[in-house]
């Protein structure tokens, strides 16, 4: 496992998170935050997993990908930490297995807590070695929307297995993925499930959107609609003139009308932001000024465009994104939609 868990070596209370994180989400950061307040661990291990062995058919995206997301929203918090054991182990993911590699990671008698959800305990006897599995670690059994932590059932596997179980009176956020990965196939927003690090990787490499709707007939009318309640009546106007001219251009020069419409679209979504909302996302999304275009906040709409284009209303396209980007201010080497995107911001009546 190399350097990767070099520092668990020192680490003798330890609280591991297992689960697919496809996406990680708000409700998994809950409670592991409340797990960090109440049980003191010096870590959460976030380990995102390989093939669920109990889900044989379930497809998860890359575990590469998992990993990462899981990474970019839980680094920020000194307390958590990940760990890609599972997803870099060959065949099924038992978490036996895994609870047994921190056992001979972690010092003689650290401290292991597994945190458990209550559909699994409730199914945990089935799990691979579960006898085994029940002695290595305690567990922290927490409530899940739907499902109930049965007594009876937990006083047994205390009983007849020795198992150290805590449940744990956590947040019940109603958050799953499958929810989000709808969200996402169907171009709603995410932003209230899941930390806007995660969402944003998510989004850059494409992992729940489904091909071929991002830039849909269906998906342009939505997000015209959204634009005709966000901006002025004058600067909704000027869109819907920039499209027009824009589509003209696109098919006269042989450029793609559709890019164009929605370059075109999506050109001005900034335009309007105040100028404090513009300084305040300069910085938050660190987009590029000089002292020029602090002193003239206004310029920077086009920049900022790019990134609300793809940030809030999830267009990824990058000649797309390129072309609102320059449709104010040019640039060296444009390509034929960002001089299209210009020429039709200038020219609509």
């Amino acid at each position: 496992m190399g350097t990767t868990h070099d520092f668990l070596e020192r680490c003798d209370k330890l609280a591991v998170m297992g689960g697919t994180f496809d996406p990680i989400h708000y409700g998994h950061l809950a409670v592991a935050e409340v797990v960090m307040h109440k049980f003191l661990p010096r870590r959460v291990l976030f380990i995102p997993g390989g093939q669920p062995p109990h889900k044989p058919d379930l497809t998860v995206s890359d575990g590469e990908h998992r990993y990462r997301m899981t990474m970019s929203a839980v680094c920020e918090t000194p307390g958590f930490d990940v760990s890609r054991m599972e997803i870099d182990r060959n065949g099924p993911s038992y978490t036996v297995e895994t609870i047994s590699a921190l056992r001979e990671i972690c010092p003689p008698n650290a401290e292991i807590f597994f945190i458990i959800g209550a559909d699994a305990l409730m199914e945990i006897l089935s799990w691979e070695s579960a006898e085994k599995l029940l002695t290595l670690c305690q567990f922290i059994a927490v409530h899940r929307p739907g499902y109930e932590i049965e007594e009876t059932y937990v006083e047994n596997l205390r009983k007849n297995y020795g198992a150290v179980i805590h449940v744990l009176e956590g947040p019940r956020l109603e958050i799953s993925g499958t929810e989000i990965r709808k969200n996402f196939a169907e171009g709603k927003p995410v932003g209230g499930l899941m930390p806007a690090v995660a969402e944003n990787y998510a989004r850059t490499h494409g992992l729940f959107s489904t091909q071929g709707t991002e830039l849909s007939p269906a998906r342009f009318e939505k997000v015209k609609s959204q634009l005709e309640l966000r901006l002025s009546p004058r600067r909704f106007k000027h869109t819907l003139g920039t499209i027009i001219e824009a589509e003209k251009l696109a098919r006269h020069y042989g450029a793609d009308v559709n890019k164009a419409k929605w370059a075109a679209l999506l050109h001005d979504c900034a335009k309007e932001f105040s100028a404090d909302k513009k300084h305040t996302l300069c910085k938050l999304w660190c987009v590029p000024t000089d002292e020029i275009m602090l002193s003239h906040i206004d310029i920077t709409h086009s920049l900022l465009g790019a990134e609300s284009a793809k940030r809030q209303y999830f267009v990824t396209d990058e000649e797309i994104l390129q072309a609102i980007s320059r449709h104010t201010m040019g640039h060296a080497g444009m390509s034929l939609l960002d001089k299209i995107i210009m020429l039709a911001y200038f020219i609509e009546p």
